[in-house]
Order: structure tokens, then sequence, then C-alpha cells
């Protein structure tokens, strides 16, 4: 992980020079690739082609957000830096103890002529002694100063080669959603269950997909492990836009925005009142062993869980949870059934690298199946979607700071 860190700053750090180069010496990323290259081999020195170009379409898209402005500092974790100033009031005065949850800016510009000002301000307004308060009041006179350009925080992401214009747009600057129409695509839901047809000793899939539409825009969601070699590893729910928008991942769903969604909502399954959580991971879950000490308690409790989903009336949007055809492909046998393809994950979970991974991901797959449907029954579906847009976004709460996200 200290390799990536390395690497990551490396990269944060070369577009933090090259916007320097373009916006305030003036340099042409089309006439002057290589004076830029120069600059960015200083803090980068393994930078590739492919990231040269993502940088210009980066500081492209930049510029037309901020027209002709220019005089910022750039910063990116210098001690005496703007970055460091207002992410240190942030942990000590406001209460953040993740950084990325409250504001994922990588880099910041900040008006040389105005960095006094607005430091002494944010001072100010944060002296206070509730948390929580200056908190909302940083976030606040953050969106102002965005407004007026005199303050950028930058949430950057690499631009595929595929990708032909960025764009530059604000977020959780206020009002997000209000205007916005989310829908699930119909029969989209999927947790394919199926085993072995494509890697012996693996699921054909490791996750429970989906799709939903943003005022026409379609995402598709998928909620796994992202590291199938960790057997019991972390479930996450990643969007990305489809089609036209690119390929850009909208990214990873907060838990927070997940948790506050579902701990704020009262829930009824079928005439009673429940109380569903957000899945915990696979080691924690009290029904999934770990691989070689499976019980015949859990091992009916799987079979059971996806016999009950796959014939009971759960839906979402007009359709049964696709669950494939749950058949197991063991050697040259195919076998048919809930019992056959718990069995044979079992007694496979080693068999690969990502065998067991696989396995435990698609068991919260289902868990998180069963959550889609109570949030359907419950007509809570567009505020459900709502939360995973601006969850992905890091726009879902007053609390997440305002950055503007270059994609």
């Amino acid at each position: 992980m200290a390799g990536n860190a390395i690497i990551t700053a490396n990269q944060e750090n070369g577009s933090k020079v090259y916007f320097e180069s373009v916006i305030e010496r003036g340099l042409d990323p089309d006439k002057n690739f290589a004076e830029l290259l120069k600059v960015v081999k200083k803090v980068y020195p393994d930078v590739t082609t492919e990231w040269m170009s993502s940088y210009a379409k980066q500081v492209k898209a930049l510029k037309s957000y901020i027209g002709r402005n220019k005089g910022y500092e750039y910063s990116r974790d210098e001690a005496n830096g703007f970055m460091v100033f207002i992410e240190s009031i942030a942990k000590s005065k406001c209460g953040v103890s993740q950084k990325d949850r409250w504001n994922p800016a990588d880099i910041y510009m900040i008006k040389t002529l105005k960095r006094s000002s607005i430091e002494n301000k944010i001072k100010e307004l944060t002296d206070g002694n509730d948390k929580d308060t200056n908190l909302l009041a940083l976030n606040d006179y953050m969106r102002v100063v965005i407004n007026n350009l005199e303050m950028l925080p930058i949430s950057l992401k690499a631009i595929k080669s595929s990708t032909k214009t960025a764009t530059a747009e604000p977020a959780n600057m206020g009002n997000a959603g209000k205007n916005l129409n989310f829908s699930v695509v119909p029969g989209s839901v999927k947790c394919i269950m199926d085993f072995g047809h494509k890697i012996e000793g693996e699921f054909d899939t490791g996750e429970i997909a989906f799709d939903f539409t943003v005022n026409g825009m379609e995402v598709h969601g998928q909620s796994r492990n992202f590291q199938y070699s960790q057997s019991r590893n972390i479930v996450q729910t990643d969007l990305t836009p489809k089609g036209s928008s690119g390929g850009a991942k909208l990214g990873k769903v907060s838990s927070v925005a997940i948790d506050n969604f579902l701990n704020s909502n009262q829930f009824s399954n079928y005439g009673s009142m429940i109380k569903i959580y957000r899945p915990s991971s696979p080691s924690k879950d009290p029904n999934i062993d770990l691989p070689g000490k499976w019980t015949q308690q859990n091992i009916d409790y799987w079979i059971n869980y996806i016999d009950a989903l796959n014939s009971g009336p759960y839906t979402v949007a007009g359709s049964k949870i696709n669950l494939g055809n749950l058949t197991a492909k063991v050697g040259n046998q195919e076998k048919k059934g809930a019992k056959e393809i718990i069995q044979a994950a079992i007694a496979m979970e080693n068999s690969t690298r990502s065998a067991s991974g696989r396995f435990s991901s698609k068991l919260i797959g289902l868990r998180w199946a069963y959550i889609w449907v109570v949030i359907e029954q419950n007509g809570l579906m567009t505020e459900w979607l709502k939360t995973l847009y601006y969850g992905a976004k890091k726009e879902f709460s007053d609390k997440n700071g305002p950055f503007i996200k270059i994609s």
C-alpha cells in the first residue's frame, strides 16, 4: 500500500504542477508538450504519455470552469500549504476523522491575494465548542468562496484515452437531486448463483449487479468484494455510468450514506416491522464460516435462503431478483439447485486463488438482494437510488465538504 500511495502522490502532484504551468504561465497543452513534460517529471519521474494526455484533458476542463481566472497557489500536502491548513482545521475543530469522507479533494487552488483573509475567516467560523456546528459553518463558507472562484478543492480522476473531453463540475454545493429523476431498470437486479461454468471452482460472477437511470443517464452498479484473493473481504458498492458517459466511475458508495439511509427509515416486511442493516463483512457474518470450517447449520441456512429468495414473492421494479439458472458444474457434471451450488462452492473453496473470495462475496450479495426487495416493498426505491448516487459522489449530507470533480 505504501508503494501505491507514493504513485498516487506523484500522479496528483503531476496534476498540480501541470495546472499551475498552464493557468499561471500560459503554457499550451497542445503546443508545449516538451516543456510541460519537463515540469511534470520533476515531481513524477515515471510519468507516461497516457498520464500526460490525462493532464491535458483535466486542465482543459478546469480552464473551461474557471475561465480566465489565475493568480492561484496550488497545494497538495506541503507543510505550509493551504491543503494542510484546512484539513487540519477539519480534524481538530470540526470532528472530521477520515478526510476523504468529508472532502475527497486531492489538491487545492486558492487565490494568493485572498489566502490570508480566507484562512482567518475559517479560523473564526470554526472557533466554537460544537464540532458539528463548526463543520457546517466551514462547508457553508467553502461554498461561498468556491462560487467566487477564490478557493477550489479539486478531486481528480485519471481520464481514459477513450474519453475525448473531461468535465469539471461542482459537487455538494447544496440542493442536490431536486430536479433529477431516478428509476430502476426493470429486470436488472441480478445475483447470479451459477457455479463453475467459466472457471472451475468459482462462481460465474462475484457480485449483485443492478442498473438505474438518472435523468435518462444509465448507471451500472455492483456490490462485491473488490479483492477476491482475500477470502472474507468486505463488500463495497461501486457505480459506473454506461454508454456515452465514457465509463468514468462515479466511485464507491460511502458506507456512511448507506447507514444513514437504513437507520433513518422504518421498514415493514409483509405486515411486520423490521430493522435492516448494511450487511457486515463476511468475516463478521454469523452465517458465513471460515473456509474448511463450515457447520451444517450454516450450510442449511444458505440453501434455505436461496430457495426462499427464488420462490418467494420478492420483486424489484416488477421483476424477480435474477439468480440465474441455479446450476453447478463440477468436472463434466452439472447439477441444479441451491443445495448443489452451496455444496460445490464449499467443497472447492480453496481450489483457486479467487474461489473463496467470490463465494463469500456472493453470499453477501444475497443479503443485499433481500434488502433491495424490502426497500422496494416500502416505497423507498427513489430515495435509495439517490442515496447510492450521491453517496458515490460524496454529496449525501450537509456535513460533506464541497469540491470540484474533474472526470
